[in-house]
């Protein structure tokens, strides 16, 4: 399957209009290298919304013609979704806990097809994303701090959301690599600091802030948007308006208090808490929409290696609604009218409602293991050395 993905993502990058999300990186990139300014009115719908500190790590895609640099680009995505399904080996079941099933993975993947069909369409950085957030978890669970450091500001960089990551550190309590992040974003910074100075690094970094309050509200309510935060909105704002700033901020704030809350109550432990932090970075971000649901990986694996009937039903549920809702099935006009009731976020959130509520009675998600015995899945990563 895997492969099949690979052969995709290499004749996607070929296309000159696709990949077209991973050509704003490099437009960033070419952009820095120049010493112009990164961020500009004149991009339009598709301007550049990350920090500044992200475009020198794209510098190695410009030496390449555009099209190899997202045929490259993808070929690591997929790369990364194997890794991932290494990482999230668990440790080995004890005597009260289901043993892994070999089709986890596989199944996993099938459910979230959709999800990677846009992320190679699109050329986007979820799925690297996952890897580093994962890497981090388990370099951290494993005593290290320099690696997971590094690892967790690289995709805090990629994608800000990811900052909900450090739930998880804090819970762990992992303060050595929270250090160490900091000094690592630190360090990132030099490359800025040394190409457009002191005033020219907080000018980029001025531009940036008002690139995300320019282009974000317009968005928030837009059919393509998937996450709680937008959820909620559309409790009060029609569809498709332009929402306040203020307003914004406090779905973002209520979505965060919800999640933090369930999490909280529930006490899982470290797999399971960072698969649910791993889906919150997409469903709490306010411009979530269908590709950043990759994220759900880890959880979608732990709810199908769970073996539980309803669990299944859950994963089957958001398989499908990734299959119909699209316009290639229901039509544009359909698809777009569907999109607006927000039924990733309400799928994905039913999932991770009904895994929080297993994990607060049993410890972990409740699994199944021959002869209809109940159990539960473990509550570590394999070869994890914290308990």
């Amino acid at each position: 399957m895997l492969l099949v993905l690979a052969v995709a993502a290499v004749a996607v990058g070929q296309h000159p209009r696709r990949g077209v999300d991973f050509r704003v990186y490099l437009m960033a990139a070419e952009r820095f290298l120049e010493g112009s300014d990164i961020y500009r009115l004149s991009d339009g719908t598709m301007p550049f919304k990350y920090a500044p500190i992200t475009a020198p790590l794209f510098l190695p895609f410009t030496l390449l013609p555009a099209r190899a640099a997202v045929a490259l680009w993808n070929l690591g995505s997929i790369a990364a979704l194997l890794l991932v399904a290494r990482l999230t080996t668990r440790a080995t079941p004890g005597t009260d806990e289901a043993t892994p099933w070999s089709w986890a993975p596989v199944l996993s993947t099938l459910a979230l097809l959709p999800a990677f069909t846009y992320e190679l369409f699109y050329g986007q950085v979820d799925a690297v994303i996952l890897l580093l957030i994962l890497l981090s978890a388990r370099g951290a669970e494993r005593g290290q701090v320099w690696r997971p450091g590094v690892a967790f500001a690289i995709a805090f960089l990629l994608k800000p959301p990811a900052a909900l990551v450090g739930l998880f550190f804090v819970w762990r309590r992992h303060w050595r690599v929270l250090g160490a992040t900091a000094a690592v974003g630190a360090v990132l910074t030099l490359p800025l600091l040394i190409h457009y100075g002191g005033d020219g690094t907080f000018l980029q970094f001025h531009l940036w802030r008002d690139t995300l309050a320019r282009t974000t509200p317009p968005w928030a309510l837009q059919s393509n948007t998937q996450g709680l935060p937008t959820l909620l909105l559309s409790w009060v704002y029609p569809p498709e308006t332009v929402v306040l700033p203020g307003a914004m901020s406090w779905a973002q704030a209520a979505a965060l208090g919800l999640f933090v809350a369930a999490v909280v109550w529930a006490r899982p432990g470290p797999a399971d808490l960072i698969a649910m932090c791993c889906l919150g970075v997409t469903l709490l971000s306010p411009l979530a929409w269908r590709a950043n649901y990759v994220l759900a990986w880890p959880l979608i694996r732990a709810a199908v290696e769970s073996r539980h009937r309803p669990n299944l039903v859950l994963v089957g549920l958001v398989a499908l609604t990734g299959v119909v809702v699209s316009d290639s099935v229901l039509g544009v006009a359909w698809s777009r009218h569907v999109l607006l009731w927000r039924p990733f976020a309400l799928v994905y959130g039913a999932l991770l409602l009904a895994l929080l509520l297993q994990t607060r009675r049993m410890g972990a998600p409740r699994a199944r293991v021959e002869h209809n015995v109940v159990s539960r899945l473990p509550r570590c990563f394999g070869g994890s050395l914290s308990p």
